[in-house]
């Protein structure tokens, strides 16, 4: 019977749109007289057959990959939830990054989402230039391959999250989804999430100052100079808030608070975890790379963005994927999350021109006093959020989930956090981040697993925080009666 199903899934993708043409406008905009001049170009989209086939590889030329953070992070109750292969799966919920590719703006709500979601993320690598329209490809192969692989044919459903410019490339998915019915063979879309979306990219401060920086030109010795002083100096701070998330620091260092969703000493681990590793977890952005993204990615998104705008206002559509936006904006809804203080986008004028011409059945919430890169930082409980907005989410907790109880409201003495869970005026050592309490290694990637070996001191337990937390995990036992 599962054969027989994941045959009809075949046949039904391949039926969806073999080789439909479809068009993508490439737009620019004169700067003199602010007119948007946009050339379509043709393609023949790529058979089902051959995109369900494909796998999508960190080592391929594309540098895109999809991952399960919280198993890569090797949070106990997810690994153990992995382990166990539940025959009542979680819904999806897939987080889509800003242009910078990486994951680590939301990491703080990962595991609280866990709680009711099986959470993955697709990453891109600092030097890869695909096409808007090769990452949209690559977001529902990844989704149509769950489907048949991951999900041994069974349909499920998904809730799409888009950051900053992943807002747009959520919104042009969900679309996509939305297209043609045959989709509900693989995905339900049940929620739309757009943080702090990029489809106001082109009336913002990213887009005065990030062209300038990216295009300017210089002897190539001296290059990189200006181009580092350019992004420290001017693009950096854009995505800072007003020393909020500083404040935050020093409030968890000081043991007096903690985030919301840091609400057991599982996540207060890994929370750390990520925090000691964070420097080899962030990667330069070459100069090509900045051009080719704020071109790309989010002009080129833009520009399809205003399009699917166009065909909302005019009723008029040329394709399935404008069918799709039109269904997606009366059908889906969409929670709008921005940050009070967001000075590389204008999110909150964004918020309200979303709510008002786009999205019909839409919830918006500001988190106050954050910036761009802090909206999914230590004020905002996005999972308490989605039960709020989406209460169908409510029946999917498992009991032996590590679930927090803390129902604390940021407190303002706090800069925004709660107390801590355990009231303890030291907050949890970090030799214990990957003792067996709290660090579980996810056995199912046998490369990753001899890569923690011969990393050595930080990673996993054999290493030497690994062995040195274990030893004081065990004392403490000991001692404690």
């Amino acid at each position: 019977m599962m054969l027989c199903r994941q045959a009809m899934l075949l046949i039904a993708a391949t039926a969806i749109s073999a080789t439909e043409a479809f068009k993508s406008p490439r737009c620019t905009i004169n700067a003199v007289n602010n007119i948007r001049t946009c050339h379509y170009s043709t393609r023949t989209k790529q058979s089902w057959s051959e995109l369900i086939n494909e796998t999508t590889d960190i080592d391929s030329p594309s540098r895109i990959e999809f991952i399960s953070p919280l198993l890569q992070d090797g949070y106990p109750p997810a690994v153990k939830e992995y382990e166990r292969v539940s025959s009542d799966p979680k819904p999806i919920l897939l987080y889509l990054p800003g242009f910078d590719g990486t994951i680590l703006a939301p990491f703080l709500q990962f595991p609280a989402l866990g709680e009711e979601f099986d959470v993955k993320a697709m990453q891109v690598s600092m030097d890869d230039r695909s096409t808007f329209e090769d990452l949209k490809d690559a977001v529902i192969n990844f989704l149509v391959q769950e489907c048949i692989y991951g999900r041994m044919g069974e349909t499920y459903e998904l809730y799409l999250m888009g950051e900053s410019f992943g807002g747009i490339l959520a919104t042009e998915v969900a679309a996509a989804l939305q297209s043609n019915t045959q989709y509900s063979n693989f995905v339900r879309l049940q929620g739309l999430i757009l943080v702090n979306p990029a489809t106001s990219y082109l009336r913002s401060e990213l887009y005065r100052l990030g062209p300038p920086i990216a295009n300017a030109r210089w002897l190539r010795p001296i290059e990189i100079i200006p181009y580092i002083f350019g992004l420290t100096t001017k693009l950096v701070p854009l995505f800072l808030d007003e020393g909020l998330a500083i404040q935050q620091l020093f409030t968890i260092l000081s043991s007096k608070g903690l985030p919301a969703v840091v609400n057991t000493p599982q996540r207060e681990a890994y929370m750390g975890r990520v925090a000691v590793t964070l420097a080899s977890r962030l990667n330069f952005m070459p100069k090509d790379t900045l051009k080719w993204r704020l071109t790309e990615w989010l002009e080129w998104g833009n520009a399809v963005f205003e399009d699917r705008l166009e065909v909302l206002q005019s009723g008029i559509t040329e394709g399935e994927d404008d069918l799709g936006m039109l269904r997606l904006s009366r059908e889906v809804k969409t929670l709008i999350v921005v940050g009070e203080l967001d000075k590389t986008l204008p999110s909150l004028d964004e918020a309200n021109r979303l709510a008002a011409e786009v999205f019909r059945n839409n919830v918006v919430h500001v988190v106050t006093g954050a910036g761009h890169a802090s909206t999914c930082g230590g004020t905002l409980n996005l999972m308490q959020l989605l039960r709020q907005v989406y209460p169908e989410v409510n029946g999917y907790r498992r009991t032996n989930y590590d679930v927090g109880t803390t129902e604390w409201k940021p407190r303002a003495d706090l800069r925004g956090l709660v107390p801590r869970y355990d009231y303890a005026k030291i907050g949890l050592s970090p030799l214990l981040y990957w003792s067996s309490d709290f660090y579980e290694e996810w056995k199912d990637d046998e490369d990753r697993r001899d890569r923690f070996k011969s990393r050595g001191y930080l990673e996993g337990k054999n290493g030497v925080f690994g062995w040195i937390g274990e030893f004081t995990l065990a004392l403490r036992k000991w001692i404690t009666p």
